[in-house]
């Protein structure tokens, strides 16, 4: 009788243990398509300017280059009056694309803009002027003018802020130093050669770069930039 009592309840515990297996395959299988969901529902922010108005969209997918119509259509849009302040900070913490034919709405929109990932796409065929736009905490450049390919630019990686070029930055700096580029509007007219050059520990924009624009109204700090010419 024992020895059947016993059998009992191994093959109790055996089932229990197959049935909470089960459970725990079903919670990870139904966790990772919680995770899955919301990767994919992880929205973009588009913005572009369209008959003398700014648009911001909020797309759940990516929008074909330019293509307004779809864009209106595809994502949550509404229209927004940029700051034409310098020294103004918009963050996104996203993935951030804009659509534009002149520097002058261009700069509107980027001009001391908080973006780890940016996308710019020029749209139409009009010559750019050689001008520089401040970036705040650019990681990721990428690029495309009219029909040509799309150009990527990784400046530093966001698990170490490693820097592209220049010797790697303490610990401390790494925390520290706030990254800015200036990127030449000129480069769309001349893709696919981009390119960049990184400068660390910069306590004075002024100082190591008096000839670019906005260095005045950039403060000097002890912690430091990493100063990014795009070019």
């Amino acid at each position: 009788m024992k020895l059947c009592s016993l059998k009992s309840v191994i093959f109790g515990i055996r089932i229990s243990m197959s049935f909470y297996n089960q459970h725990l395959i079903l919670l990870g299988f139904l966790g990772l398509c919680s995770i899955s969901s919301l990767v994919l529902s992880q929205n973009h922010t588009l913005i572009f300017s369209k008959d003398n108005n700014i648009r911001n969209c909020s797309c759940s997918s990516n929008i074909h280059n330019c293509d307004y119509n779809l864009a209106n259509l595809e994502c949550s849009c509404k229209t927004v009056h940029p700051k034409n302040k310098t020294g103004s900070r918009m963050s996104y913490s996203g993935n951030l694309t804009i659509w534009f034919s002149d520097t002058s709405t261009l700069g509107k929109l980027v001009n001391f803009t908080f973006v780890h990932n940016l996308k710019l796409s020029l749209c139409g065929t009009t010559t750019l002027p050689t001008e520089f736009l401040a970036i705040l905490g650019l990681r990721q450049l990428k690029v495309q003018a009219d029909a040509m390919a799309e150009q990527s630019l990784i400046l530093y990686n966001s698990s170490d802020q490693k820097v592209k070029d220049g010797p790697c930055p303490t610990p401390r700096d790494k925390q520290s130093q706030l990254p800015i580029s200036y990127l030449d509007t000129s480069v769309f007219n001349r893709l696919p050669l981009l390119k960049s050059y990184s400068v660390e520990n910069v306590s004075s924009v002024l100082e190591h770069f008096p000839n670019l624009p906005f260095s005045s109204v950039i403060s000097t700090t002890d912690e430091g930039y990493i100063v990014t010419l795009i070019y």
